[in-house]
C-alpha cells in the first residue's frame, strides 16, 4: 500500500462514500509492468527549463501575431457546428493577420484514429519536434480543438499540451457553439465588462471529510494569506480575493457569485475547489451531473449526498451573470471522464467508467449560458487528488497553482497561463523515468515512491482547458477595486 495517503475529491452518489483511492490490483500491475511516461528526457530536460512553450524568436506569447491560432475539427464534426465556429474563425483570422500563422486542420489533415500528438505533428511533412513552439513551423502556439473525447482522446490533447497552448470545445448542439462564440466576440469587442477584479474561493469542508479538511488547510486557506517570500494570489494584480470556505460554501452561495450578488460585483475569477460527483456506468443521472460540485449543505459521512446537496450544469440561473468569467474548476470529473479509468487501465480489465469518455455538463452550461457565457473553465480529467496541494514527498502545487491564477489575473492568455501544470506533470514524468529505468537496471528503488510519483504525474497531466485557450481577462478595462 502506498505509504503516503492519497485522497479522490470525490463523492459516490449511491452510498456517500469517497470514491476508491488505488487499489492493490492497480499497484501491483504498475510494479511489474510499469507505463511508458509519455515524455522522454531526449524530448525534455524539464531540470533545464524554466517554461514549456514558445521557442525564443517569440518576445510575447500573447500577441497573437506572433504566436498564431489554430483550429483542429475532429473527424466527423457536422458542418453546423462548423458554421457556428465561422465567427470565431474569421475574428481570429483577423486578429493573427497572417496566413503562415492562422491553419484550419480538417479532413486529411485532421486527427486520425490512433495518432498520438507527436505523430500528428510529423505528418503531411510537417515535421514538427515535441519541443518548443515555432509557430511559423506549420502548427501555430494556441490551437482549439473541436470535437467530443471520442473523435479526438483526450490523451491526444494531454500530449499536444505540453509545449503548445491547446483548448477544446464540444457540446451536444451546434447552438451552444454559436452561444460561446458570440459571447467571446462580444466580450473581445465591446466597449466595456461587467466584470470587476475580484476572485471568489468557493471550498465546503463537509462536516468531518478529511479529504476537505485537508484541501481547506493546504490549498483554500493559503491562497488568502502571504508566505515568508510571496503576497496572496491576486496581490499584485491588484485583485480582491472574496472567500466562502467552510459553512458558507452552499449552493444560495454559487447561485449568488453566477448572478453577481456578492460584494463588490461579478468576479472575474472563480476558483472551486469540492468533491465531484460520481455515478457508476448506465446511471442515467451521469451525463448530466457527473463532476457536479458538491456543496458544504452535504455533512459528509456515509449519508448519500442528496439533489439539493450538489450543483450541477442544470442549476446555473437563468440570470447568471457569467460573461467574461474565468473559472477554475478542483474536483473529481469536473472536467471530464475517460471511458476507463486511468488508474487502472494496465489491468486486463480495468475500471469502465462510461460508454464513452465524455466533457463534464457544468463546464459546458457555464460557456454557452444564454445570458453571455464564461471565457473559459480550467479542469480535471479523471480523479483529482490531494497529490496536487497536499504530498510531504513530492511538494504540493500550490506555486503551480499560484503562478496559473496571478497569470490569468495579469491578462495573460488562459493556454500561456496554463503551461506550469505541464511543468509539472513533465518534471515528474522525468524523474519517474528515472525510476524506472533503475528498476529495469535491478537498482533499488521505493516502490511506494515510484507509485507515488505515478499518481501525481497522472494527476498532473490530467487538467483541461475547455474553451478558445486564447481568450484572456481584459484587466486594464477593471477598474482596482477598494476594501
Amino acid at each position: 500500500m502506498l505509504t503516503e495517503s492519497y485522497f479522490p475529491l470525490g463523492i459516490q452518489a449511491e452510498t456517500g462514500a469517497p470514491i476508491s483511492s488505488i487499489d492493490d490490483d492497480s499497484l501491483a500491475a504498475f510494479s511489474a509492468e510499469p507505463l511508458e511516461t509519455e515524455i522522454s528526457d531526449e524530448q525534455l530536460d524539464a531540470k533545464a527549463k524554466s517554461h514549456l512553450g514558445t521557442d525564443d524568436d517569440v518576445s510575447d506569447a500573447n500577441d497573437l501575431k506572433q504566436t498564431g491560432w489554430a483550429i483542429l475539427f475532429g473527424p466527423g464534426v457536422e458542418d453546423d457546428v462548423k458554421q457556428a465556429l465561422k465567427p470565431l474563425i474569421e475574428h481570429r483570422q483577423r486578429q493573427v493577420a497572417n496566413d503562415a500563422l492562422f491553419k484550419i486542420f480538417d479532413g486529411t489533415a485532421s486527427y486520425v484514429e490512433g495518432e498520438t500528438a507527436a505523430d500528428w505533428l510529423a505528418k503531411d511533412d510537417k515535421f514538427i519536434p515535441m519541443a518548443d513552439v515555432d509557430p511559423a513551423a506549420g502548427v501555430p502556439y494556441y490551437v482549439l480543438i473541436i470535437g467530443s473525447p471520442e473523435q479526438i482522446p483526450f490523451e491526444f490533447q494531454f500530449g499536444l499540451d505540453l509545449y503548445w497552448a491547446v483548448g477544446r470545445l464540444w457540446f451536444p448542439t451546434a447552438a451552444e457553439y454559436a452561444q460561446y462564440v458570440k459571447s467571446i466576440i462580444a466580450y473581445e469587442t465591446e466597449g466595456s465588462v461587467r466584470t470587476v477584479r475580484q476572485m471568489a474561493i468557493f471550498a465546503p469542508r463537509n462536516g468531518e471529510d478529511r479529504a476537505m479538511g485537508l484541501f481547506t488547510d493546504n490549498m483554500a486557506n493559503p491562497m488568502m494569506l502571504p508566505t515568508r517570500t510571496k503576497p496572496p494570489f491576486g496581490h499584485d494584480q491588484h485583485f480582491r480575493l472574496q472567500p466562502f470556505l467552510g459553512d458558507p460554501a452552499t449552493k444560495e452561495t454559487l447561485d449568488n457569485i453566477w448572478l453577481g450578488k456578492i460584494p463588490k460585483g461579478q468576479p472575474a475569477v472563480v476558483f472551486t475547489g469540492s468533491h465531484g460527483m460520481v455515478f457508476y456506468a448506465g446511471d442515467g443521472r451521469q451525463a448530466a451531473e457527473q463532476g457536479a460540485v458538491v456543496c458544504n449543505e452535504w455533512k459528509g459521512g456515509d449519508t448519500s449526498p442528496k439533489r439539493s446537496h450538489y450543483y450541477a450544469g442544470s442549476d446555473l440561473p437563468a440570470e447568471a451573470q457569467l460573461h467574461g468569467m474565468i473559472h477554475f474548476l478542483f474536483d473529481c470529473y469536473g472536467a471530464g471522464w475517460p471511458r476507463n479509468d486511468t488508474y487502472s487501465r494496465q489491468l486486463k480489465r480495468p475500471a469502465k467508467l462510461d460508454e464513452a469518455p465524455r466533457l463534464a455538463r457544468l463546464p459546458q452550461a457555464l460557456l454557452s449560458h444564454r445570458n453571455g457565457g464564461a471565457l473559459a473553465v480550467l479542469g480535471h480529467i479523471d480523479r483529482s487528488w490531494s497529490s496536487s496541494y497536499a504530498s510531504r514527498k513530492l511538494g504540493p502545487q500550490m506555486e503551480g497553482f499560484r503562478t496559473v491564477m496571478n497569470r490569468l489575473m495579469s491578462g495573460n492568455r488562459i493556454g500561456h497561463a496554463t503551461d506550469k501544470l505541464n511543468q509539472r506533470w513533465a518534471g515528474l514524468s522525468i524523474e519517474l523515468a528515472e525510476d524506472l529505468q533503475k528498476m529495469l537496471n535491478g537498482l533499488p528503488v521505493d516502490p511506494d515512491q515510484a507509485k507515488s510519483k505515478w499518481i501525481a504525474r497522472d494527476d498532473a497531466r490530467n487538467y483541461i482547458v475547455i474553451g478558445d485557450p486564447a481568450v484572456r481577462l481584459r484587466v486594464e478595462d477593471m477598474p482596482v477595486l477598494g476594501e
